[in-house]
């Protein structure tokens, strides 16, 4: 009896702690199901009473919570996204059930043969009418057989009677152009027309021939029929802000900036005012990877334009895949050509749902959103779950928001975020560092590009940010790809390097030196480019730096020399500039520029400028804190913070870009204290010893007289 009464115990509480379990359990999905306090109200007007579409803008997207996107511009998963979106009845609050409908992927289409009928030829215009032998609901329009390299404008015309006539495509353009593939040429085809869905039998193309001879008559046609149903919708559109920034010769680099992160964007359209474009393009954005941010490849493309009249072919798309952040960057491959003029690039969103309500009245409704966009929270439930199979079936009207106002809501702010984020990390002895830089005040996400000084005295690896205890701040460290520039003095004449190109060497007289000054010793990964004001010329050109003293052997130089070719034919164009990689690090503060100038003229040098690698640190300060940049130790490796865990957000905002003090508050490492006493004491040391020998003089003569 004993053991049946434990047992019964033990099952009571086992199940008393499943239901606790399952209690909690419920009380975290609750948690997980609440949405945050609403940051964004705005006004929604149904057209009618009853049932609705209301469209998902950009700033829907910009404010709520992210859609889940995968890389093919569909939905991710469960397609969860706007999770806190509410929509409540104007007057009495009352919460107006809604679904967010995703469109349905592409259905089997049917396109339909027609019988070409030709039009007479007006002065300037040819064409033909394709019959479908009866009324059908189509809306494309595909020309078959179109000659290679064709190029025309062309209008389109519908008619169910050939009677009346409805204008389906006023301006459109219609190009095939295969290419040479030998050449890198990318084909270039359009061969449909879309028009808005409707019912016809007679669809007439009519031929722009200003610009060259009429087509034949055999061409094919054939019509699709419009899908039923809702397959999708147009793909919105959104400008981004473009800032041009420095790059490598022959390539453009611009800066993409998004209206916020997790924007679902599927491609980028550029606007170019160039009639001929044939460039490669590429575009990248800051992920996190072997502990440090680095750029990562979203999409690459082969832009192509052509132009012949009015007629332009053109393919200025570069497909991507979803990016993460809210920054992305274009790289353009030039080649010999000047910059594009890029007028504008605008995003192409992936397919977006619709919200489907159902108005009670008509009357105007408040919807409420956002909060935290850094999480996705899942989306309400409602009884009108059980139309989403049926919704593409329900004739709807279609309502529309007005502008998005921000609500008063008590949340810590971002910068108040950023305290929990900028926890101070373990102690080090700033003595120990060669170098410590104040950093200016602000607060919140804060990042710092490396100049010149810090890239020349530390390895990147042992730079630290400390604040007035000497405790690390967390920070993550992103490799640019975009070179920081440097612009240099313009290179001096000056005499022949003796140990190189002495007077003695045969053609010595045929060359010309030039001395170039630096910033700093020990610049790492550098680019000198070059620039003349002559335009037609051929030389070879050798930079040559030589190492400074070493501390064991004071009077020990090693020499190095890389070579470039230079060279340009045009007359009426400025050249080109010469870049020549320098290697991993300059050893000098100073270089050499030999010119080979054979029996022409002097090569002018007019311009010199440094191309280094960029590195930018982004981090959290707690407002008023102190914090100093230190630099130049040996013996640190690379740090490991916990921050890189929260590396979405710290690319979820723009960072406040701040410039540390100048390097001239410098804590002399242990080495460079030493060498200075050694130098004092040697100093000393002479002095005495000089003091002495003159009183040994002025008390007699080193003949043997009396001391």
């Amino acid at each position: 009896m004993m053991v049946r009464i434990v047992g019964a115990g033990m099952l009571l509480a086992a199940a008393a702690s499943a239901v606790a379990a399952q209690s909690a359990i419920g009380r975290t999905d609750q948690r997980r199901l609440q949405p945050p306090p609403p940051s964004v109200e705005r006004t929604v007007r149904p057209t009618k009473a009853g049932p609705n579409r209301l469209a998902v803008d950009l700033p829907l997207l910009t404010g709520a919570s992210p859609l889940q996107i995968g890389r093919d511009g569909r939905p991710a998963g469960s397609g969860a996204g706007l999770g806190e979106l509410r929509l409540h009845e104007a007057g009495t609050g009352r919460e107006i059930p809604y679904l967010l409908v995703w469109p349905a992927r592409e259905r089997p289409v049917t396109w339909e043969p027609t019988r070409v009928i030709p039009v007479s030829p007006g002065k300037d215009t040819s064409g033909f009418e394709a019959d479908l032998a009866r009324v059908l609901t189509v809306d494309r329009l595909e020309i078959t057989d179109l000659p290679d390299r064709f190029l025309k404008r062309v209008r389109l015309e519908g008619s169910g009677d050939r009677v009346r006539w409805t204008m389906l495509v006023r301006e459109g353009t219609l190009f095939n152009l295969s290419g040479d593939e030998n050449q890198g040429d990318v084909p270039l085809r359009q061969t449909r027309l879309a028009f808005a869905p409707g019912a016809y039998r007679y669809l007439r193309v009519i031929w722009d021939d200003h610009a060259g001879g009429q087509l034949p008559t055999s061409l094919g046609a054939r019509a699709r029929i419009a899908p039923q149903g809702r397959v999708g919708t147009d793909s919105m559109r959104a400008v981004l802000t473009v800032d041009r920034r420095p790059s490598a010769r022959r390539t453009s680099r611009y800066h993409l900036s998004m209206p916020a992160s997790g924007v679902p964007i599927i491609a980028l359209e550029l606007d170019v005012r160039d009639p001929l474009v044939l460039r490669g393009a590429r575009v990248t954005e800051p992920r996190l990877g072997a502990a440090r941010l680095t750029p990562a490849t979203l999409g690459t493309a082969t832009l192509r334009r052509v132009t012949s009249g009015d007629a332009v072919a053109a393919n200025l798309t570069v497909p991507i895949e979803p990016p993460s952040g809210a920054e992305l960057d274009l790289i353009i491959d030039d080649g010999d050509n000047p910059p594009l003029e890029l007028r504008a690039v605008r995003a192409v969103l992936a397919p977006l749902p619709f919200i489907f309500l159902n108005s009670p009245d008509g009357g105007v409704l408040r919807a409420t959103y956002g909060g935290d966009r850094r999480h996705s929270y899942l989306p309400p439930r409602y009884d009108l779950e059980a139309l989403r199979d049926s919704v593409d079936q329900i004739a709807s009207a279609v309502a529309t928001w007005d502008p998005p106002r921000s609500l008063a809501v008590t949340r810590p702010d971002s910068a108040a975020r950023s305290e929990l984020y900028a926890a101070p990390g373990a102690a080090l002895d700033v003595k120990t560092f060669a170098f410590a830089r104040s950093i200016p005040g602000g607060r919140g996400l804060t990042a710092i590009r490396l100049d010149p000084a810090a890239l020349a005295h530390s390895r990147i690896d042992d730079v630290r940010i400390v604040d007035g205890e000497s405790k690390q701040v967390p920070y993550v460290l992103e490799q640019l790809e975009e070179p920081t520039e440097v612009a240099l003095p313009a290179p001096t004449p000056t005499t022949a390097r003796e140990s190189i190109d002495g007077r003695t060497t045969p053609n010595a007289a045929r060359r010309s030196w030039y001395r170039v000054a630096l910033p700093h010793a020990g610049l790492p990964g550098a680019t000198i480019r070059l620039g003349t004001t002559a335009r037609v010329f051929s030389r070879d050109v050798a930079i040559v730096t030589q190492d400074l003293p070493r501390d064991a052997q004071p009077d020990a130089f090693a020499t190095r020399t890389v070579n470039g070719s230079w060279s340009h034919e045009d007359p009426d164009s400025p050249a080109a500039p010469l870049e020549v990689a320098l290697g991993e690090r300059l050893p000098t503060d100073s270089l050499f520029v030999l010119v080979n100038d054979g029996d022409n003229q002097k090569l002018p040098l007019s311009s010199a400028t440094l191309l280094l690698p960029s590195y930018r640190i982004r981090f959290f300060r707690q407002t008023g804190a102190s914090l100093t940049l230190v630099y130049g130790r040996r013996d640190l490796a690379a740090p490991s913070y916990d921050l890189a865990l929260l590396t979405p957000r710290l690319l979820d905002a723009p960072a406040e870009d701040v410039v540390v003090d100048p390097e001239s508050g410098v804590v002399q490492s242990r080495r460079g204290i030493a060498r200075i006493v050694f130098w004092c004491v040697l100093a000393i040391a002479v002095a005495v010893l000089l003091a002495m020998i003159a009183r040994l003089v002025r008390g007699g003569s080193w003949s043997g007289g009396p001391v």
